[in-house]
């Protein structure tokens, strides 16, 4: 099971949430508008789901799984995709607690009177989360996994880089600048000399609940974007464990 975004729930959402805020909606209702019950939300990630697994077939690909199934709650995570089940596990507004949706409610103020709680929570959670998890989706297609491992979680978040680099450039280049910030307010885990991808393979558990887990997850998307030339969707799904 896919361990992603242990700490996201509330530093990185909050540096985040001027991106996620002014992101398009593709035709779906604006979250918070009144018109975001549990069915539309499940609507708008079944168009998603669509639509990530059709350009994976555009490219030329067969995914060799069903579209996993979607189950909306609570995950600790936000999000989770369980291979051996085939379900992706994503959070939905109505099953957060209220503490949880007081804090969305404290960003939003922060960002003006068009901002949202669920706004905020669902451009973060139903879009870059939801096609991350779809990534370790594909990699299961594939049969390239590497549980607890940067490969794993760098292939996923490439994936889901090209994916919105293609779809919606504008929405993936406030992600890399606001993941740019969460990166520089953490101290590096990574001893001195050390590899950066070593060092968190071979101690993926313990970093996973700390702050350092965040650090690495901005550190990928950041990296990411400094490749030169950017993949294309197809190069990425190419490579479902990155770098490997």
């Amino acid at each position: 099971m896919a361990i992603v975004f242990r700490i996201l729930r509330w530093g990185v959402l909050a540096v985040l949430a001027p991106a996620l805020c002014g992101a398009t909606t593709h035709g779906r209702p604006a979250a918070g508008n009144g018109e975001g019950s549990d069915h539309a939300v499940y609507r708008s990630l079944l168009r998603l789901r669509a639509d990530f697994i059709a350009r994976i077939r555009y490219e030329g690909y067969l995914p060799s799984l069903p579209p996993p199934a979607i189950e909306m709650g609570d995950p600790p995570t936000f999000g989770n995709y369980d291979a051996a089940k085939n379900v992706l596990y994503i959070a939905v507004w109505s099953k957060l607690t209220t503490a949880e949706r007081q804090h969305f409610a404290e960003i939003a103020t922060t960002l003006g009177p068009q901002a949202t709680a669920r706004g905020v929570f669902e451009a973060g959670t139903d879009r870059w989360v939801f096609t991350h998890e779809l990534g370790h989706w594909w990699q299961a297609c594939q049969h390239k996994t590497r549980a607890n491992s940067y490969e794993e979680e760098m292939g996923a978040n490439r994936i889901a880089s090209a994916y919105w680099r293609a779809r919606d450039p504008d929405f993936m280049r406030g992600m890399v600048e606001g993941f740019r910030v969460v990166r520089d307010s953490i101290p590096s885990p990574v001893p001195a000399r050390e590899s950066k991808i070593a060092f968190l393979n071979e101690h993926f558990k313990s970093v996973s609940t700390t702050d350092g887990y965040t650090w690495y997850q901005s550190d990928m998307i950041v990296d990411l974007a400094a490749e030169s030339p950017l993949p294309s969707y197809h190069r990425a799904l190419s490579q479902p464990l990155y770098p490997w």
